[in-house]
């Protein structure tokens, strides 16, 4: 294996153990409790990194899971911070965002 290969595969590794962390319908379902109880209409999942995570297969599951129990949800853009010094490649990733 080469150095790229393995790294893209830590990366990648990384990225599915964060989706499977984030996109867990149980955790989902509290937060959605959560702010309903103080009377919202919507919940966001708030990523700490700005990975695109809606291709993974967590992400999907849930997706399933907020269709079954007949939730609205969409892909939004959010906007990373720019750092004068670090300019960025990307300026945005997508974030969940759920309704009822």
């Amino acid at each position: 294996m080469k150095r790229a290969e393995g790294n893209f595969l830590m990366a990648t590794n990384v990225r599915t153990k964060y989706a499977n962390q984030l996109f867990t319908p149980a955790t989902v379902a509290a937060g959605i409790d959560e702010v309903a109880f103080r009377g919202l209409r919507q919940y966001r999942i708030v990523q700490d990194q700005p990975f695109d995570l809606s291709d993974t297969d967590a992400a999907k599951a849930l997706e399933e899971w907020l269709d079954e129990e007949q939730f609205h949800y969409i892909w939004r853009p959010t906007f990373i911070e720019r750092d004068a010094l670090r300019p960025a490649i990307t300026t945005e990733y997508p974030e969940l965002e759920i309704s009822w």
